[in-house]
Formats: structure tokens, C-alpha cells, sequence
């Protein structure tokens, strides 16, 4: 099936108040650092949460008394709630912070964070460290609380801390944050940025602790920094900040103005080759949370100040504190939505997670009385725990407030992947509240907090797939939230959650849940653009860059080529049928290729490649500046390349054998060379 997201036209309104919160627990002890991070659920429904806590904090099955340090914990409670085990990160001298927790489907435990010092880890697992700045960690645990493995960044010359971290189906990790430093190590990965200015950094682990590779981005002068990560399917997506600088990753451009602090998303392969990034500037802005789902959505959350200037509007902060913002993507990086919110004191997006039905959770904090997109929220503390389900157009399912009477912060939210499905929030919290049948209440100064509830929502939730032209195997599907049996009523007489062979149109559904209420929603199934692939010619080799299949014609008879690339054997006109990812068949532009004739002009430049065949770095002998590279093989793939100087270029990362080089002057010109690399 090709399903892509379609927008969805809702016609009845939803409950604003569906969720059911059963049980909290917390911890801490008399500073102010009692914080949750990051919350992971397991393959029993058991649940994870780290943070950190000083003085001296009851978990309710162990206790961690760091005293005046901050020591970093992960514990484990089962699915009612009750503590399991608790263990703490910890120094002697100084601090220890964990920021993030991600599981495998085999139940292996991954946190990151950062420590400084001396830190222990359990087990007998301990790494040194010399305490002149903060640095970057990452351990493996065991579902019985034993540390497997701990990995700490080498050489950093400045503070370095993990954030987000996320793991893809096969097991592999990866892990982002910042770090600061010329070159710094990642055991066995060193990244060598050439210059002192803080990067976002991106690292990937093996389960047994082994860095496969990292890298950074690029830009001298304001910092750079990461927050979140998502890895689905065959892509990772990272959020953060560039601040004030001109920066790039793996040759994509994130941010060509140093005007602004901006909120930037980045997507890149799995093997850490950059595919687009975008950035919205106009004020000071930061992306938070990042969250996507098979279904081809990806949702951003964060804060902003000042103006956010998108593709087709322009939002303004409420006052001059941050404000809540809420952006919508598809998986291409396409922009789909914005909205921010905000009172006259400090609001902003914490943490969002979807539930692979095209919805995400989203974790905010707010002050005083915002407006959330229709609905009037007022706090009754100082700050306030704000919890929302958007869909994939950025309408508001429902929103609540689930917090006490003094100052509550959700800093992170997570969604059980399989049934039934809990909603997990954490953070801190001042005072006594109630969830369900549990009553927490701090010590002092406020605690960590995690907060498990369940979406009792009545709702849908319709996609669909786009077809090819002249083509009607489109699919459609009902994805439902709330008590069941549910009965389906479409507007083409079917009766089941799917239907297919659609055409091109407009589709509509009924449902009806066990209670006897009634949801209609609209879908529609669209037909696929032609994507415009191009041939690229450069001598007598031909390709065209995309694609999943291939048939290349010489002049409209003879097929010449079946990959992404073809030698053209003689003059003519050439093109190609390319299949897409969806299975529809394009023709490309025509080529004229004409071998053997004439001379180049005096005047048009002549620009080679020193040396050629090449290992590790290749020069470019030019006039001018070379802005851009990237490589392209017989099949299509397309590699993007690093830049060591204005006229050199890495070919590292290049496999064995024939490549076209696709290099792009400071003038805007662009050039093909063929290289070959051992």
C-alpha cells in the first residue's frame, strides 16, 4: 500500500476534557532539581523514568542521596505504578544530569545525559573524567537495573550534554545533542568541526556501545544546538536551535542567515547523510520535541519570541516572554502548519509524541489565562501543566489541564507503542495533587513526577492513499480511538474500517461507538503530480536522480539502459521511463546528446580534479569557490560531501568504483566530473 497523509476535514466537534489519569508517583528531596526527563515503557508495561534529584530522595523502593551534588536516576515502576528498582549516576564533586531514555524491541534500556568528574554508573561500570566541564554520556541498562555499558564524549574542550535519543528497528541508537571543541571522539569517531563553536551533534551506537558514526554541524560562529530525535523507518529527525550563525549539515544548508536564533528541524538517513532541514527565524526561537509516525507526519513543538517567519504567514509572540508553538511537517520536509499561543509571562511546548494514527500528544507549560486555539485555559499556579491531542492539520481533539494550585511543569510525554496504549507525562511539581486513586506532594522546593493516564477520546481519524493517474487502487482507512465495537458507514456503501480500489475523490465515513455516539470525517484520494525527473548529461553519461526503477530509450525505440544511469553508445535523443516510490511511471525530459563533435570554446572554464583516481580528499582546480558537492553512483543514490576548504573536497565516505561529481560554484554554476575512488 502507498499511503500518504491527506488533509482531513473534521464536521463534528470533539470532547475537550477525554482523558483519564490513574496514577502518580515522585520523588526528591530538598533542592530544587528534582526534575523528570524522559519516560520509556517496555514490552510488559512496565515504565521508565529518568531525571535527576539531590539531597536525599525516596523513590518508594530505594533511595539516592546525593546531598548538595545532582545526581542523574533511572527507575523502573511496574504498570500500576509501584517502584521496582531505582538507580542513580552519580560523582563525587560534581553534577549529573540524565536527559533521555529510549527502548528497543528486545527491552534494552538507553539513557543519555551528561556528567562531570568521576561518574558511577552501577554495576562496576564507572568512567573518569577530570571535572573541568560538563560531557556528553550514553549507557546501555538491563531491564533489572544492571549497567551493561557507559560511553562518554572524549576531548570535548567545552560543555557537552545528550538529549534526545531514539533507537530504529533493527536495534541500532542514535543519540543527539552538542558538544564544543575542534575535534572531538565518540569511541571510536572523532569529529572534526574546525572550530570551537558548540554544534548540534548526531552520534550512532551499535548495542554493544560501539560509535558507527558521528557528525556535526557545521558554522563558526553563534552556538548550535540539539534537543529531540525520531527515528522511523529509514529516516532520524532532530530539533534545536541555531543561534545567530550560517550553518549546514552534510552539505544541507540549515540556517543562511545570521540574523536570528532559529528553531530548525533536520532529517537525514539512517547512516547520517543530511536529505533536507528548514529553519524559521525573525526572533528568538528553539525546537523542543520532535516526534514522527509511519504515516508520513512529523510534529515539532518548542517556544518563540519575537516574529516566526514561515512560507505563507508570519506569527508574533503574545508579549515579550516565549510563547507555545505547535508546527506540522510531512516526512519530506513540505511545511503543512503553525500556531503558537501565549500569556504575558512564559509559555512554551515542552515534548510531543505521536500514536501512529496521524495524532500527537503534546506537553506545554503555561501562565495566567491563553486562549489554545479555541479553547480558554486559566492556570491556578504560578505555571501550569498543559496536555493536548492534535491531529495531523493541526486541529485541537482536546486539551486539559492536569496539574495543582501551585507551580507544575510537564517536561516530557511519551506514548505506550502497543496496547493498551498509556499516556505517560513527567516533570516537577510544588504541592499536593491528586491522579486517580494516588495523592502525591513534594518535599520541598517541588519533585520529579510521572503521571500515567489513558485517552478515552471518541475519535477518528481517516488516510489514505493517492494513486497514479488514470489509476483507482486507492485505499482508505478509518483509525479509531474510544470504546468499541464500532460500526463503519461509507458514502460508498462499505461497512469496514478499509476500503479500496478507490479513484481519485472525495470519501466519507460514519462511525459509531458502543455508547451510541457518532463521528463523521472526509477524506480525499488524490492523484500523484508528476515529480519532473530530469536527465543529467555530462559527456556520453546520462542519469536521473530518483527513482526505484528504470528504462532508458534512445530515440523512442531502443532501450539502452534498466538502472539510473546509462552510457550512450551514440548521438540521439534520449530519456527515461523512471518508476517512483509509489510504483507510478514517469517519463523524463528528453537529452540530445551529441558525441564527438566540435571543441569547447576557449572560453569556457576547464576545471579537474587533483588527484583522480582518489582515497580521502580530492582538489578542485578552479576559479572561484566551491560551495557545495555531492556524488552521484550508477544507481541513482545521491551522496552528499563534506567540504575541507574552498576547493576540496572529502570522498571518505564514497564506496570503491566510478562517480559523478556535482559541484556548485560561488557564482551558482554547476559542474560535473567524473572521479573514481579507491
Amino acid at each position: 500500500m502507498r499511503f500518504r497523509l491527506l488533509i482531513l476535514f473534521l464536521t463534528t466537534a470533539h470532547l475537550l476534557v477525554a482523558q483519564q489519569w490513574n496514577w502518580a508517583v515522585d520523588a526528591g528531596g530538598s533542592g530544587n532539581t528534582d526534575l523528570c526527563f524522559g519516560i520509556a515503557t517496555d514490552s510488559q508495561g512496565n515504565a521508565y523514568w529518568v531525571g535527576s534529584v539531590s539531597g536525599t530522595a525516596d523513590f518508594g523502593c530505594g533511595t539516592l542521596s546525593p546531598g548538595n551534588n545532582v545526581a542523574g536516576f533511572i527507575a523502573k515502576v511496574d504498570p500500576n505504578g509501584a517502584c521496582q528498582w531505582v538507580r542513580g549516576i552519580t560523582t563525587s564533586f560534581y553534577n549529573a544530569w540524565v536527559y533521555g531514555i529510549t527502548m528497543d524491541a528486545q527491552d534494552r534500556i538507553y539513557i543519555t545525559g551528561s556528567c562531570k568528574g568521576t561518574t558511577t554508573f552501577g554495576n562496576g561500570i564507572v568512567l573518569s573524567g577530570s571535572g573541568s566541564t560538563d560531557d556528553w554520556f550514553t549507557a546501555r541498562y538491563d531491564i533489572s537495573g544492571n549497567c551493561i555499558w557507559a560511553q562518554r564524549i572524549g576531548n570535548s574542550s567545552s560543555t557537552s550534554e545528550g538529549h534526545g535519543i531514539a533507537v530504529d528497528a533493527q536495534g541500532f541508537v542514535y543519540n543527539t545533542g552538542f558538544a564544543g571543541g575542534s575535534g572531538y571522539t565518540f569511541d571510536p569517531i572523532t569529529v572534526n568541526t574546525g572550530s570551537f563553536t558548540r554544534q548540534a551533534v548526531i552520534v550512532k551506537y551499535d548495542s554493544t556501545g560501539t560509535a558507527l558514526w558521528a557528525k556535526a554541524t557545521t558554522g563558526t560562529s553563534g552556538s548550535k544546538s540539539a534537543r529531540g530525535i525520531s527515528v522511523v523507518n529509514d529516516r532520524l529527525f532532530i530539533t534545536g536551535q541555531n543561534y545567530y550563525s550560517i550553518s549546514s549539515f552534510d552539505g544541507i544548508p540549515i540556517a543562511t542567515s545570521a540574523s536570528w536564533a532559529e528553531a530548525y528541524v533536520l532529517a537525514c538517513d539512517l547512516d547520517g547523510h543530511g536529505i533536507w532541514a528548514k529553519s524559521y527565524g525573525g526572533g528568538d526561537h528553539e525546537g523542543y520535541g520532535v516526534s514522527a509516525d509511519t504515516l508520513g507526519n512529523l510534529f515539532v513543538v518548542g517556544r518563540m519570541w519575537g516574529n516566526l517567519h514561515l512560507p505563507d504567514d508570519t506569527l508574533t509572540s503574545t508579549s515579550s516572554n516565549d510563547d507555545i508553538l505547535l508546527m506540522g511537517f510531512d516526512r519530506d520536509g513540505n511545511y503543512r502548519w503553525a500556531k503558537s499561543t501565549g500569556s504575558a509571562q512564559r509559555d512554551l511546548a515542552w515534548g510531543v509524541a505521536t500514536d501512529g494514527m496521524g495524532n500527537a500528544y503534546v506537553a506545554a507549560q503555561f501562565n495566567n489565562t491563553i486562549d489554545f486555539f479555541g479553547t480558554p485555559l486559566t492556570a491556578l499556579g504560578s505555571e501550569d501543566i498543559l496536555i493536548s491531542k492534535v491531529e495531523a492539520d493541526g486541529d485541537v481533539v482536546w486539551v486539559q489541564r492536569p496539574s495543582g494550585v501551585q507551580r507544575d511543569i510537564p517536561l516530557c510525554i511519551h506514548r505506550q507503542a502497543v496496547a493498551p496504549h498509556k499516556l505517560y507525562f513527567g516533570g516537577y511539581f510544588w504541592g499536593a495533587i491528586t491522579y486517580g486513586s494516588t495523592t502525591i506532594d513534594d518535599v520541598l522546593n517541588g519533585d520529579a513526577m510521572l503521571v500515567s493516564g489513558i485517552d478515552t477520546t471518541f475519535d477518528v481519524s481517516l488516510h489514505a492513499s493517492s494513486v497514479c493517474p488514470g489509476s483507482c487502487d486507492g485505499e482508505a482507512v478509518a483509525f479509531i480511538n474510544g470504546s468499541g465495537p464500532f460500526t463503519f458507514s461509507w458514502n460508498d456503501g462499505s461497512s469496514s474500517p478499509m476500503i479500496g480500489d478507490l479513484c481519485p475523490g472525495t470519501y466519507t465515513v460514519q462511525v459509531t461507538d458502543a455508547n451510541g455516539q457518532m463521528r463523521i470525517d472526509t477524506v480525499h484520494v488524490e492523484e500523484i503530480t508528476d515529480p519532473g525527473y530530469a536527465v543529467h548529461v555530462l559527456n556520453d553519461s546520462l542519469w536521473v536522480s530518483g527513482g526505484t526503477a528504470w528504462q532508458w530509450i534512445l530515440n523512442n525505440n531502443q532501450i539502452v539502459s534498466d538502472s539510473a544511469s546509462a552510457i550512450a553508445p551514440v548521438s540521439g535523443m534520449y530519456y527515461a521511463l523512471v518508476t517512483d516510490a509509489f510504483g507510478c511511471q514517469w517519463s523524463s525530459d528528453t537529452a540530445i546528446v551529441v558525441l564527438n563533435v566540435g571543441v569547447e570554446e576557449a572560453t569556457q572554464e576547464v576545471i579537474r580534479l587533483q588527484p583522480n583516481p582518489a582515497t580521502d580528499e580530492v582538489r578542485v582546480i578552479t576559479n572561484g569557490r566551491i560551495i557545495s558537492a555531492s556524488a552521484h553512483d550508477a544507481s541513482g543514490r545521491i551522496v552528499r560531501l563534506s567540504l575541507s576548504g574552498p576547493s576540496t573536497v572529502s570522498v571518505r565516505e564514497l564506496t570503491s568504483g566510478i562517480w559523478v561529481l556535482e559541484l556548485r560554484k560561488e557564482d551558482s554554476s554547476r559542474h560535473f566530473l567524473r572521479l573514481v575512488k579507491y
